[in-house]
């Protein structure tokens, strides 16, 4: 079953050249922290690892941010979607500001939190582009958890090229689902499948994605029709 939009018509696509985005250590450390906080600091591969209080803070080489509120508060009252989308945007404000080019992605109810999981992915000319993304778990005590990885978008690769309808791409996922009785696809859009590599620039490929009731998504290579996820 397909409640989502079939699109009519969809678009040539290149190839986007991507790539981590460097980020201002100092000032991060300053918004997840505040300017008078002495974080004790750990090095890692790659990174380093700052405590401070009941908060730990990851800031990796390659620009990933991940943020955790250790304290070990419980509560059992509830918050709502659009409350949950409040405190995220209001999280992002206050720890470094909402990226421009950012969209709601996702909004995961959480159980063992009784909070959501709001993701935020980077959209680029009108496309997405996966696995550039902000995941944000949000709960009744505040945000407890933040993970940013944001891909920097440096324009498109190559010529345009053809690319399969959004229906073989719904086949392929049936194909993918076949002992399943039923699916029920809720989102089917164009966009940008990016794998993670150890080098400054990369191409990230034009992809559908089809998106089911559960919340899984898998990306389609909109040029092969192969599962990139």
């Amino acid at each position: 079953e397909i409640q989502a939009e079939i699109p009519e018509k969809w678009q040539l696509q290149p190839f986007l050249e991507v790539g981590y985005k460097e980020v201002d250590e100092e000032k991060v450390i300053d918004d997840f922290f505040g300017q008078n906080a002495s974080p004790k600091v750990e090095l890692l591969d790659n990174g380093k690892n700052y405590n401070y209080d009941n908060k730990q803070l990851i800031i990796m080489e390659n620009g990933i941010i991940t943020f955790f509120d250790k304290q070990n508060k419980k509560s059992d009252e509830q918050i709502t979607k659009n409350q949950a989308i409040k405190m995220a945007q209001d999280f992002m404000q206050s720890h470094g500001g909402i990226p421009k080019d950012a969209e709601i992605n996702s909004i995961v109810y959480d159980e063992k939190s009784n909070g959501y999981l709001v993701q935020y992915v980077r959209n680029y000319d009108g496309f997405f582009i996966a696995n550039s993304y902000i995941d944000i778990l949000t709960t009744p005590l505040g945000v407890k958890s933040y993970y940013q990885c944001w891909l920097k978008a440096y324009g498109y690769k190559g010529k345009q090229r053809a690319v399969i309808s959004p229906l073989i791409a719904v086949l392929r996922v049936s194909e993918e689902l076949k002992e399943h009785d039923s699916t029920v696809i809720t989102d089917l859009k164009q966009g940008f499948y990016s794998r993670f590599y150890d080098a400054k620039r990369w191409e990230a490929t034009p992809v559908w994605k089809v998106q089911l009731k559960s919340g899984d998504i898998y990306y389609i290579n909109a040029y092969t029709g192969e599962l990139e996820q």
